[in-house]
């Protein structure tokens, strides 16, 4: 047991730094698929939550704020992530103690609140879907206030890792492990975890869709055609229950992969390496998603990056014009320095002449 808790790794993308036999070609795809994962996360997630800031100003959605929390963790996640891929090539904790209790308990976080964001985003669809009058008579203010609500809870369930993390010395090694609890305590918190923040919620999750998509069509064939109103709703319980699925395909394997390694069933790496890039690529994948199935994030997307465009040709434009500016100042000012010269020098060649005279 106490050799398998020196190769303990992070609850998520901590990589097994004792163990360095990877195939190269698999270190090679790994990286490759990291990098994709990385830029498309990363910029992502940002433009998801510029357009989310732009259509919030004009449209007080709530479905914009659940998705700029989605966006949230999941940018979260993808910045925490640098250290796991230094961590992988270096074979070694590229920071202190403070830096690894951190790090572990943010990506935890991150995963909570993603998953929590889930289940409220289901929950009132569901709610918005069967009682619309119940829907309207929530206000913006009291519902954002879920938001809140769902990152508290995720920090609260999260902060026993702060505990859990600690960096240990492994044959010269330095590691960021999670052994502080020992092997019943991780098995009884991950297992708890796996229940209430996994199972439980896709349970839910599974139900609350159903019912959604049973009412939309009992809709539909109770009216003589679908309106744009009810296409939009088509359009956006797709997009949504698109989202959960993708999550829960994802996540999967990796729940299953920890559990099995903490009860000491699995102990390869190769499997385990895949299953940590997949839940990354879940992060990657989101904003994908979102310009796939929503025709107003793809036009905001277009938006902010030709605004983006038109501010930078804007600057140049300027910078360009000042520069001519400059340069047409300093011309002249050359030019009349010149005139002065020869106005000064043919002044004191005439008094010269004149003296001489």
């Amino acid at each position: 047991m106490a050799a398998n808790d020196s190769t303990e790794m992070n609850s998520t993308l901590k990589p097994s730094v004792v163990d360095k036999e990877y195939p190269l070609p698999l270190v090679i795809g790994y990286v490759i698929l990291y990098v994709v994962f990385f830029t498309f996360a990363f910029f992502g997630n940002i433009m998801a939550l510029l357009t989310c800031y732009k259509k919030y100003r004009t449209s007080q959605s709530i479905l914009l704020c659940y998705i700029s929390s989605l966006a949230l963790a999941d940018l979260l996640f993808a910045i925490l992530s640098i250290f796991d891929i230094v961590y992988f090539f270096l074979g070694d904790w590229p920071g202190g103690n403070p830096v690894c209790k951190i790090q572990g308990t943010l990506i935890e976080i991150s995963y909570s609140a993603s998953i929590l964001t889930l289940v409220a985003i289901s929950y009132e669809r569901s709610r918005s879907v069967t009682s619309t009058s119940l829907a309207r008579n929530r206000g913006i203010e009291q519902r954002t206030i879920v938001i809140k609500i769902v990152w508290i809870v995720s920090v609260i369930l999260c902060a026993p890792l702060f505990y859990g993390y600690a960096t240990k010395e492994v044959n010269g090694v330095q590691l960021c492990l999670n052994t502080n609890w020992g092997d019943s305590g991780r098995q009884t918190y991950y297992i708890l975890q796996a229940i209430f923040i996994f199972i439980c919620p896709l349970v839910f999750m599974i139900w609350a869709h159903t019912k959604i998509l049973r009412v939309l069509q009992t809709h539909v064939k109770n009216t003589s055609g679908v309106g744009s109103v009810e296409s939009k709703q088509h359009k956006v319980t797709k997009m949504l229950a698109v989202v959960t699925l993708v999550f829960f395909c994802c996540w999967s394997p990796f729940i299953i992969v920890r559990a099995l390694r903490y009860f000491y069933v699995y102990e390869g790496n190769e499997l385990w390496k895949l299953t940590q890039l997949i839940i990354f690529g879940n992060s990657a994948a989101n904003p994908i998603l979102y310009c796939f199935y929503s025709g107003q994030f793809r036009r905001s997307f277009k938006e902010i990056i030709r605004c983006k465009f038109e501010f930078e040709s804007r600057r140049k434009s300027r910078t360009k014009s000042h520069s001519t500016f400059a340069l047409h100042n300093v011309r002249h000012n050359s030019v009349k320095r010149t005139a002065a010269i020869e106005i000064h020098r043919d002044l004191t060649l005439n008094s010269s002449t004149t003296d001489f005279q």
